[in-house]
């Protein structure tokens, strides 16, 4: 280059750039690459899941003299409040004798008080903008109310007088009875449910959850009035009995609403269950039955911890994997491949000791494989840990599927009641979180390892010799 080009340069601010462009490359070059080269340990861990359920207000409790819990917590956020009624009842608390009473009991109490006829109930309800529902399962009944904040009062006398004042009509009692036993007569007379009832019955053998939860046509036939008022006489009473109110309101006002509303309850203890725990499987067992059906249907699982087990949380993780309908290899990957038409997952709700199920339909000649490809499945949930993707994609179902709808009153009502009334305490859904995050994929794997051990294979196979399509 010239000296007149370098003066020109120069003069322009522009002739050292090339020579700084050049030195940068030379220099940094180096460090930059190392720098790429050189990954931090931690960005190759997944980030840990965090706690998203929310505890919201303190929860004032209150035991009364009678032995009635009172449960209210503020939720300031909601235009709406909910209460709940939940007693100690269902198919734990049921003898041979009176399996699914409980249904009809707890189906009609709602239908009218000693002082409001069915019509002037439902005029009362829907003057308060209120929905009133009620049920029982394995170890529970609910009396639930929701309404709008403006309502509170109305409502929390309408639950007290539903629940402490029910005059149980015939015509009631009566309707809710052809009710129950038609959902009885169903756990026969369906394939699919007869399979499962089959399944409990070797799975419970010796305790009262050998039976389904609707019941039996035997326990329910013979059901009248005076029998659902005798029920009613043991069930409602105050220490057997956990009343919760969420919602926009005063939390001091409501709780002294509710010990007014309450204090009459008779006093009473807690129910316990009734003798008769099930006994363990000494080997795998398999139960057949035929049918005049175009297609075999099949229940096969093993026993699993209930929701007051340590074991719990790791149960969840394998509930979500099985019943994945976008990625299980038993709900998504049998129907696919063709050995199974229709498959279902289900993880009893029980308190103590649980069950986990696969129920399926298929065709005559895909029998044998369908159960070769369940124990394989099943059986490899007890060796081989989950993959660190399925860990973490099902981790996050799981959290996000028990929490979705925490900040619902009616949501966080009745799990408050349910768990306070079992026994476990009303905050047991944070205690659960937290054992949920504490998992790993090893921890999952070893719960599994402990609870399949023997398994149930309870089958109903088609008296039609073929191949049937679906």
């Amino acid at each position: 280059m010239s000296n007149g080009n370098r003066n020109f340069l120069r003069a322009r601010g522009l002739w050292p750039l090339p020579a700084i462009l050049l030195a940068a490359l030379f220099f940094a070059a180096p460090a930059s690459a190392q720098e790429e080269r050189v990954i931090p340990p931690d960005a190759l861990k997944p980030r840990p899941r965090v706690p998203i359920y929310d505890p919201g207000s303190p929860v004032q409790k209150k035991v009364l003299k009678n032995g009635v819990t009172i449960l209210v917590q503020e939720q300031r956020t909601s235009e709406r409040v909910a209460g709940a009624v939940a007693l100690r009842m269902g198919t734990l608390y049921e003898t041979d004798e009176d399996a699914g009473r409980g249904q009809v009991l707890i189906k009609s109490i709602t239908t009218g008080t000693e002082t409001k006829s069915p019509a002037e109930l439902a005029l009362r309800l829907l003057a308060a903008d209120a929905i009133m529902e009620s049920g029982a399962g394995p170890d529970l009944g609910q009396i639930t109310i929701s309404t709008k904040r403006e309502q509170v009062d109305n409502a929390i006398d309408l639950l007290a007088e539903v629940t402490l004042h029910p005059s149980f009509p015939d015509t009631a009692v009566d309707a809710t009875r052809q009710r129950a036993l038609t959902a009885a007569a169903d756990q026969n007379e369906n394939p699919l449910r007869a399979s499962y009832s089959m399944f409990l019955g070797a799975m419970y053998k010796g305790s009262p959850l050998s039976r389904p939860v609707a019941g039996t046509v035997q326990g329910i036939a013979d059901c009248r009035r005076k029998d659902v008022q005798a029920l009613y006489k043991h069930y409602f009473v105050g220490g057997n009995m956990v009343v919760c109110f969420v919602g926009n309101f005063d939390g001091k006002k409501v709780l002294a609403r509710l010990e007014k509303a309450f204090a009459s309850a008779p006093s009473g203890k807690a129910l316990d269950p009734v003798p008769g725990e099930p006994a363990a499987l000494a080997a795998d067992t398999t139960l057949t039955s035929e049918r005049d059906l175009f297609a075999p249907v099949m229940t096969y699982g093993f026993a699993a911890p209930g929701y007051q087990h340590p074991d719990y949380a790791a149960f969840k993780i394998v509930e979500s994997y099985l019943a994945s309908a976008d990625r299980s290899p038993v709900a998504l990957w049998m129907p696919q491949t063709g050995l199974a038409g229709s498959v279902g997952v289900l993880y009893a709700p029980y308190p103590k000791r649980s069950s986990m199920a696969v129920y399926l339909t298929t065709r005559p000649n895909k029998l044998a494989a369908a159960r070769d490809t369940l124990t394989a499945v099943l059986g490899r949930l007890k060796t081989q840990p989950l993959d660190q993707g399925e860990w973490t994609e099902q981790l996050k179902r799981v959290q996000n599927g028990t929490f979705a709808n925490q900040n619902d009153p009616l949501v966080r009502a009745r799990s408050m009641s349910q768990f306070e009334a079992s026994g476990s305490g009303y905050d047991w859904q944070k205690r659960f979180e937290a054992s949920l995050l504490q998992l790993n994929p090893e921890a999952v794997r070893a719960a599994a390892e402990r609870w399949f051990t023997h398994s149930v294979d309870a089958e109903i196979t088609a008296v039609r010799s073929g191949d049937s399509k679906l």
